[in-house]
């Protein structure tokens, strides 16, 4: 009746308190695909909008970061270092200048892949790794990441004995697999233990947290016609923003989505405008 595609989200859809989309779904329409980036440009901003993408940047890693008081993380989340150059430097004791597209890919991989507790075996299929490289490559990396090696035996230990795991916001997950006596079940179960407090609190919590304040910020500034909350893809707001508020009304929506948090390190949301969804471009911070 309107001429716009409508999504429903779902409140309770995922177990980490993410939300999902259906009918259709809107979060996800591939983006790096030639393919996927074709069928992001239909869809447009109205006649005078702009649309408006913050990205919350690398979230689960810092909150990983935060939760873990893993010190080397945290340090290089200050200083702003590329977070997957570094984790390869110290892994393979190597200059950051040293490390080649390979590494870095390697440890991005298992940069995330820790998240949801990637084993060797799996690790070493991602990489094109063997085995003994996946397997020493990793250890090396709880050596080297300590807080994060502490905090996943930690959260485990925890829902072994409690059933259950919490967010940083105290949103409780109960895993009841973690007492099975199929380890298979049991594995399954830590993994979900590891991944909930991070996730959940990340795209889960945060997320939310900051559309809340930011629907604030519009409704007190009685801006509802010139700014429009359209979607929400886990770690990422798009908003149909007036071309006339734009430059002035980003920075502000910028910064009260890297305020919704107190981490030990910043949140950082990266942001691209552009008159259409496949084809935006980086809104610079001045």
């Amino acid at each position: 009746t309107d001429g716009r595609l409508h999504t429903t989200f779902n409140q309770t859809g995922t177990s980490t308190g993410r939300l999902s989309s259906s009918n259709p779904n809107l979060q996800n329409i591939p983006i790096l695909s030639e393919y996927g980036r074709e069928v992001r440009k239909a869809f447009i901003a109205k006649k005078g909008f702009l649309l408006v993408s913050f990205d919350y940047s690398q979230i689960e890693l810092r909150v990983a970061a935060h939760m873990a008081h893993d010190e080397k993380m945290i340090e290089a989340f200050r200083s702003g270092a590329d977070i997957h150059a570094m984790t390869a430097a110290v892994v393979y004791h190597v200059p950051p200048e040293k490390v080649t597209p390979e590494l870095r890919r390697a440890a991005k991989t298992l940069n995330f892949g820790v998240l949801y507790g990637m084993g060797q075996n799996a690790f070493a299929e991602a990489t094109g790794f063997s085995r003994v490289e996946a397997k020493r490559f990793i250890g090396e990396y709880f050596r080297d990441f300590s807080g994060i090696a502490r905090f996943i035996g930690a959260t485990k230990e925890f829902a072994a004995e409690h059933g259950y795991v919490e967010t940083l916001f105290g949103r409780r997950r109960y895993i009841p697999e973690i007492f099975s006596p199929n380890w298979q079940i049991r594995r399954e179960a830590e993994r979900m233990a590891i991944n909930h407090p991070i996730q959940g609190t990340a795209t889960g919590d945060i997320i939310k947290l900051a559309m809340v304040r930011v629907y604030e910020w519009v409704h007190g500034k009685k801006l509802e016609e010139r700014i429009r909350m359209l979607l929400q893809v886990h770690d990422e707001l798009v908003f149909e923003i007036a071309e006339d508020r734009a430059q002035k009304s980003i920075p502000e929506m910028r910064r009260i989505m890297e305020s919704v948090a107190d981490l030990d390190v910043p949140l950082v949301v990266d942001v691209k405008a552009g008159y259409n969804w496949g084809e935006q471009k980086k809104f610079s911070r001045t």
